[in-house]
């Protein structure tokens, strides 16, 4: 992903896997083109990490961009669904990664928003992380077709998954 433009999308509790990763970014900052981060959840309550994500805003060459499915009188931005914000960011697609962490429903939609924006299937990443039971490759239960993701993954580029209907 060096040299690339980078797209986080956070469903929920999906900027939590995904911090990590913010994180490092920014503290290789030279390395990265565009940061754009998308977060969504259901409230305003339901927000994580609110005083980094304050940080995040105030960087350079960095795109945040935050919304809840449903306003109350503690929030006033945007609101609606996460893939009402992608219309608002800008991407080059040949050049830009996206890494896409949230709720699976949230997958099927962020990508077809990402497939209109022609994003190449090879420069989508996926959490399959809330298939893991054991995380070792003991029960099973994060076993899709012959892919264990505790053991292959949890994050796989769509072209790998994108043919196996119970991935996404």
């Amino acid at each position: 992903m060096k040299g690339k433009d980078l797209l986080f999308v956070c469903g929920g509790i999906g900027l939590v896997p995904v911090r990590s990763a913010i994180q490092y970014v920014l503290d290789h900052r030279e390395d990265y083109g565009r940061i754009m981060i998308l977060v969504g959840t259901r409230t305003s309550a339901d927000r994580l990490f609110v005083d980094e994500i304050e940080q995040w805003s105030k960087e350079k060459n960095m795109t945040l961009l935050e919304t809840v499915d449903h306003r109350d009188d503690n929030w006033s931005g945007i609101e609606g669904v996460i893939t009402s914000l992608m219309p608002l960011v800008k991407v080059n697609p040949s050049e830009t990664v996206a890494i896409i962490c949230g709720p699976p429903i949230m997958y099927k939609f962020v990508i077809v928003e990402l497939q209109k924006m022609k994003m190449p299937d090879e420069n989508i990443y996926l959490s399959l992380e809330r298939r893991m039971k054991c995380g070792v490759g003991k029960c099973g239960h994060c076993q899709i077709n012959k892919i264990y993701v505790c053991q292959e993954g949890p994050v796989f580029p769509f072209s790998e998954i994108s043919d196996i209907e119970e991935a996404i």
